[in-house]
Protein backbone atom coordinates (compact mmCIF):
# COMPACT_ATOMS: atom_id res chain seq x y z
CA UNK A 1 0.00 0.00 0.00
CA UNK A 2 1.34 3.54 -0.96
CA UNK A 3 1.58 6.66 1.05
CA UNK A 4 -1.61 7.64 -1.09
CA UNK A 5 -3.85 5.18 -0.40
CA UNK A 6 -3.15 4.90 3.26
CA UNK A 7 -3.43 8.74 3.80
CA UNK A 8 -6.71 8.38 2.02
CA UNK A 9 -8.10 5.30 4.23
CA UNK A 10 -6.79 7.28 7.49
CA UNK A 11 -8.70 10.61 6.73
CA UNK A 12 -12.00 8.80 5.67
CA UNK A 13 -11.27 6.52 8.78
CA UNK A 14 -10.50 9.77 10.76
CA UNK A 15 -13.52 11.67 9.41
CA UNK A 16 -15.98 8.75 10.05
CA UNK A 17 -14.89 8.63 13.68
CA UNK A 18 -15.53 12.67 14.25
CA UNK A 19 -19.18 11.99 12.86
CA UNK A 20 -19.55 9.58 15.01
CA UNK A 21 -18.16 11.82 18.04
CA UNK A 22 -20.04 14.70 17.06
CA UNK A 23 -23.45 12.56 16.56
CA UNK A 24 -23.43 12.03 20.39
CA UNK A 25 -22.18 14.53 21.41
CA UNK A 26 -24.45 15.87 24.28
CA UNK A 27 -26.03 19.20 23.24
CA UNK A 28 -25.62 21.85 25.02
CA UNK A 29 -27.66 24.66 23.29
CA UNK A 30 -29.86 27.23 24.75
CA UNK A 31 -33.84 25.97 25.16
CA UNK A 32 -33.17 22.89 23.25
CA UNK A 33 -35.22 20.20 24.76
CA UNK A 34 -32.38 17.80 23.95
CA UNK A 35 -30.46 18.97 26.06
CA UNK A 36 -30.19 17.82 29.82
CA UNK A 37 -27.43 20.72 30.96
CA UNK A 38 -28.74 24.14 32.95
CA UNK A 39 -29.63 25.84 30.03
CA UNK A 40 -31.54 23.27 27.94
CA UNK A 41 -35.56 22.20 27.99
CA UNK A 42 -34.91 19.04 28.39
CA UNK A 43 -37.12 18.33 32.23
CA UNK A 44 -39.92 19.80 30.67
CA UNK A 45 -39.95 17.78 28.06
CA UNK A 46 -39.58 14.85 29.83
CA UNK A 47 -42.41 15.83 32.42
CA UNK A 48 -44.72 16.94 30.16
CA UNK A 49 -46.28 16.07 26.61
CA UNK A 50 -44.61 18.35 24.94
CA UNK A 51 -43.56 17.87 21.11
CA UNK A 52 -40.91 19.46 19.45
CA UNK A 53 -41.41 21.59 15.76
CA UNK A 54 -38.67 22.82 13.76
CA UNK A 55 -40.96 24.76 10.99
CA UNK A 56 -43.79 26.93 12.56
CA UNK A 57 -45.46 25.93 8.52
CA UNK A 58 -46.52 22.46 9.97
CA UNK A 59 -48.12 23.93 12.89
CA UNK A 60 -51.71 21.71 13.42
CA UNK A 61 -54.61 23.20 11.15
CA UNK A 62 -57.27 23.24 12.81
CA UNK A 63 -55.60 24.40 16.04
CA UNK A 64 -58.36 24.31 18.57
CA UNK A 65 -56.54 23.56 22.60
CA UNK A 66 -52.76 23.33 20.58
CA UNK A 67 -50.13 25.88 22.51
CA UNK A 68 -46.87 27.16 20.88
CA UNK A 69 -44.18 27.93 23.18
CA UNK A 70 -42.28 30.34 20.93
CA UNK A 71 -38.71 31.66 22.31
CA UNK A 72 -37.81 33.81 18.76
CA UNK A 73 -34.45 33.96 18.66
CA UNK A 74 -34.49 34.84 14.99
CA UNK A 75 -36.39 36.97 12.47
CA UNK A 76 -39.61 35.50 11.22
CA UNK A 77 -40.16 35.25 7.26
CA UNK A 78 -43.78 36.47 5.88
CA UNK A 79 -44.66 33.12 5.34
CA UNK A 80 -44.16 32.02 9.39
CA UNK A 81 -45.67 35.47 10.29
CA UNK A 82 -48.98 34.15 8.89
CA UNK A 83 -48.75 30.93 9.74
CA UNK A 84 -48.90 32.02 13.73
CA UNK A 85 -51.53 34.55 12.87
CA UNK A 86 -53.74 32.20 11.21
CA UNK A 87 -52.91 29.35 13.84
CA UNK A 88 -53.99 32.43 17.31
CA UNK A 89 -56.90 33.63 15.10
CA UNK A 90 -58.40 30.09 14.22
CA UNK A 91 -57.85 29.08 18.33
CA UNK A 92 -54.62 28.56 19.11
CA UNK A 93 -53.01 29.61 21.95
CA UNK A 94 -49.38 31.62 21.67
CA UNK A 95 -47.33 31.50 24.19
CA UNK A 96 -44.48 34.22 23.33
CA UNK A 97 -41.58 34.22 25.76
CA UNK A 98 -38.70 36.94 25.42
CA UNK A 99 -36.53 39.25 26.08
CA UNK A 100 -34.42 40.34 23.72
CA UNK A 101 -34.96 38.69 20.91
CA UNK A 102 -37.51 38.98 18.01
CA UNK A 103 -40.70 38.95 19.79
CA UNK A 104 -42.01 42.43 18.57
CA UNK A 105 -41.89 41.53 15.31
CA UNK A 106 -44.36 39.45 15.79
CA UNK A 107 -46.83 41.53 17.61
CA UNK A 108 -46.47 44.27 15.19
CA UNK A 109 -47.65 41.59 12.75
CA UNK A 110 -50.15 40.43 14.84
CA UNK A 111 -51.29 43.92 15.12
CA UNK A 112 -51.06 44.24 19.09
CA UNK A 113 -49.44 47.57 20.89
CA UNK A 114 -47.96 45.53 23.56
CA UNK A 115 -44.14 45.29 22.96
CA UNK A 116 -41.09 43.60 24.61
CA UNK A 117 -39.22 46.72 26.47
CA UNK A 118 -35.58 45.08 25.42
CA UNK A 119 -34.13 46.64 28.71
CA UNK A 120 -32.93 44.63 31.45
CA UNK A 121 -35.62 44.18 34.42
CA UNK A 122 -33.52 44.64 37.94
CA UNK A 123 -34.70 44.19 41.49
CA UNK A 124 -32.28 44.80 44.32
CA UNK A 125 -34.96 44.26 47.21
CA UNK A 126 -37.22 41.56 46.02
CA UNK A 127 -35.25 38.65 44.17
CA UNK A 128 -33.74 35.44 43.92
CA UNK A 129 -29.72 35.35 45.19
CA UNK A 130 -29.59 38.72 42.70
CA UNK A 131 -31.15 41.61 41.11
CA UNK A 132 -30.58 40.18 37.82
CA UNK A 133 -32.97 37.20 39.29
CA UNK A 134 -36.21 39.33 40.19
CA UNK A 135 -39.09 37.63 42.07
CA UNK A 136 -42.45 38.16 40.91
CA UNK A 137 -45.24 37.85 43.33
CA UNK A 138 -48.01 40.09 42.35
CA UNK A 139 -50.37 37.73 40.11
CA UNK A 140 -53.26 38.68 38.69
CA UNK A 141 -55.64 34.81 38.92
CA UNK A 142 -55.89 33.28 35.85
CA UNK A 143 -55.78 29.29 34.81
CA UNK A 144 -51.85 30.40 34.07
CA UNK A 145 -51.28 31.33 37.33
CA UNK A 146 -53.40 29.06 39.46
CA UNK A 147 -51.75 28.03 42.54
CA UNK A 148 -48.31 30.09 42.06
CA UNK A 149 -47.24 32.52 44.83
CA UNK A 150 -44.08 33.32 42.74
CA UNK A 151 -42.05 33.36 39.58
CA UNK A 152 -38.38 33.85 39.43
CA UNK A 153 -37.04 35.37 36.55
CA UNK A 154 -33.52 35.94 34.82
CA UNK A 155 -32.00 38.51 32.92
CA UNK A 156 -35.45 38.97 31.85
CA UNK A 157 -37.27 42.52 30.32
CA UNK A 158 -40.52 43.73 31.03
CA UNK A 159 -44.11 44.74 28.92
CA UNK A 160 -44.72 47.98 27.74
CA UNK A 161 -47.44 49.98 26.47
CA UNK A 162 -50.10 47.24 28.04
CA UNK A 163 -53.32 47.63 29.79
CA UNK A 164 -53.30 47.05 33.30
CA UNK A 165 -56.56 44.69 32.02
CA UNK A 166 -54.10 42.43 30.21
CA UNK A 167 -51.44 42.20 32.68
CA UNK A 168 -51.27 38.93 34.86
CA UNK A 169 -48.00 39.60 36.45
CA UNK A 170 -45.90 42.66 37.92
CA UNK A 171 -42.90 43.07 39.20
CA UNK A 172 -42.18 44.64 42.66
CA UNK A 173 -42.00 48.43 43.54
CA UNK A 174 -38.39 48.31 44.13
CA UNK A 175 -37.91 47.03 40.85
CA UNK A 176 -36.50 49.17 37.40
CA UNK A 177 -35.84 49.13 33.84
CA UNK A 178 -31.47 49.13 33.31
CA UNK A 179 -31.72 51.97 30.51
CA UNK A 180 -28.25 52.29 30.66
CA UNK A 181 -26.62 48.92 31.54
CA UNK A 182 -24.77 50.48 34.59
CA UNK A 183 -26.80 47.67 36.92
CA UNK A 184 -28.06 50.89 39.27
CA UNK A 185 -30.97 53.16 39.27
CA UNK A 186 -31.03 56.76 38.20
CA UNK A 187 -33.92 59.19 38.09
CA UNK A 188 -34.53 58.82 34.39
CA UNK A 189 -35.26 55.32 34.34
CA UNK A 190 -39.10 53.19 35.00
CA UNK A 191 -39.57 51.74 38.03
CA UNK A 192 -41.85 49.06 39.17
CA UNK A 193 -44.26 48.06 39.11
CA UNK A 194 -43.44 46.76 35.48
CA UNK A 195 -45.28 44.31 33.84
CA UNK A 196 -43.44 40.97 33.09
CA UNK A 197 -46.81 38.53 31.53
CA UNK A 198 -49.78 39.50 29.61
CA UNK A 199 -52.77 37.99 27.79
CA UNK A 200 -54.51 39.20 24.68
CA UNK A 201 -56.76 38.28 22.24
CA UNK A 202 -57.13 37.91 19.07
CA UNK A 203 -59.57 35.93 16.82
CA UNK A 204 -60.75 32.64 18.23
CA UNK A 205 -57.48 32.19 20.29
CA UNK A 206 -55.02 34.33 22.54
CA UNK A 207 -51.35 35.16 23.29
CA UNK A 208 -49.43 34.79 26.76
CA UNK A 209 -46.31 37.48 27.15
CA UNK A 210 -43.73 36.61 28.88
CA UNK A 211 -40.69 38.97 29.32
CA UNK A 212 -38.31 35.66 29.80
CA UNK A 213 -37.43 32.59 28.01
CA UNK A 214 -35.41 31.52 30.94
CA UNK A 215 -38.67 29.98 33.05
CA UNK A 216 -38.57 26.91 30.25
CA UNK A 217 -34.74 25.87 31.01
CA UNK A 218 -33.67 23.13 33.40
CA UNK A 219 -32.02 25.11 35.70
CA UNK A 220 -35.24 27.14 36.83
CA UNK A 221 -37.30 25.41 38.04
CA UNK A 222 -37.56 27.40 41.06
CA UNK A 223 -40.60 28.26 43.28
CA UNK A 224 -43.24 28.69 40.66
CA UNK A 225 -42.26 28.18 37.78
CA UNK A 226 -42.63 24.16 37.70
CA UNK A 227 -46.18 24.67 38.27
CA UNK A 228 -46.91 27.60 35.69
CA UNK A 229 -45.18 24.88 33.47
CA UNK A 230 -47.93 22.78 34.78
CA UNK A 231 -50.39 24.83 34.34
CA UNK A 232 -49.53 25.21 30.72
CA UNK A 233 -49.53 21.72 29.71
CA UNK A 234 -52.66 20.89 31.88
CA UNK A 235 -54.53 23.86 29.74
CA UNK A 236 -53.48 22.54 26.55
CA UNK A 237 -54.57 19.67 24.25
CA UNK A 238 -51.97 19.58 22.42
CA UNK A 239 -48.59 21.51 23.68
CA UNK A 240 -45.80 22.26 21.48
CA UNK A 241 -42.27 23.64 21.51
CA UNK A 242 -40.96 25.66 17.92
CA UNK A 243 -37.23 25.23 18.27
CA UNK A 244 -36.59 26.90 14.49
CA UNK A 245 -35.60 30.10 16.14
CA UNK A 246 -33.38 29.15 18.67
CA UNK A 247 -29.86 30.55 18.61
CA UNK A 248 -28.04 27.83 15.95
CA UNK A 249 -24.75 26.37 16.83
CA UNK A 250 -22.31 24.56 14.92
CA UNK A 251 -23.02 21.21 16.86
CA UNK A 252 -26.43 21.63 15.99
CA UNK A 253 -25.62 22.24 12.30
CA UNK A 254 -23.60 19.48 11.97
CA UNK A 255 -25.74 17.29 13.51
CA UNK A 256 -28.60 18.75 11.56
CA UNK A 257 -26.21 18.02 8.12
CA UNK A 258 -25.89 14.23 10.03
CA UNK A 259 -29.37 13.75 10.40
CA UNK A 260 -30.30 15.07 6.62
CA UNK A 261 -27.61 12.48 5.14
CA UNK A 262 -28.58 9.73 7.71
CA UNK A 263 -32.46 9.96 5.97
CA UNK A 264 -30.92 10.23 2.75
CA UNK A 265 -28.78 6.64 2.60
CA UNK A 266 -31.88 5.02 4.01
CA UNK A 267 -33.79 5.90 1.02
CA UNK A 268 -33.63 3.60 -1.80
CA UNK A 269 -31.60 5.71 -4.23
CA UNK A 270 -28.97 5.89 -1.13
CA UNK A 271 -28.48 2.37 -0.61
CA UNK A 272 -27.96 2.09 -4.08
CA UNK A 273 -25.43 4.15 -4.14
CA UNK A 274 -23.75 3.11 -1.16
CA UNK A 275 -23.54 -0.52 -2.55
CA UNK A 276 -21.44 0.77 -5.54
CA UNK A 277 -19.25 3.18 -3.77
CA UNK A 278 -18.43 -0.28 -1.81
CA UNK A 279 -18.53 -1.88 -5.17
CA UNK A 280 -16.04 0.33 -6.38
CA UNK A 281 -13.88 0.52 -3.55
CA UNK A 282 -13.83 -3.39 -3.26
CA UNK A 283 -12.80 -3.87 -6.46
CA UNK A 284 -10.19 -1.00 -7.33
CA UNK A 285 -7.10 -2.93 -6.43
CA UNK A 286 -8.75 -5.34 -9.23
CA UNK A 287 -8.68 -2.54 -11.64
CA UNK A 288 -5.77 -0.49 -11.11
CA UNK A 289 -4.05 -4.50 -11.32
CA UNK A 290 -5.36 -4.67 -14.58
CA UNK A 291 -4.26 -1.22 -15.62
CA UNK A 292 -0.49 -2.10 -14.76
CA UNK A 293 -1.01 -5.15 -17.26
Amino acid sequence: MNLRKFLAILSGALLFILAVVTWFFPSNEDFRTENSFWNGAREMSLNYPVLTTESLLDLPTPPQGATLILIPYLKFSPAELEALNNFVSQGGRLILADDYGYGNQVLEYLGLKVRFSRHPLLDPLVNYKSQWFPRISRLKESPLTADIDSLVLNHATSLAKVEDGEVLGWSSSFSFLDLNGDRRWQEDEPTGPLAVVSRHALGKGEILLIADPSLFINSMALEGNEQLRQNIAATSAKLFFDQSHLPPSNLHQTKSLLAYLRGSLTTPLGTLGIVILALSITLMPLWQERRRK
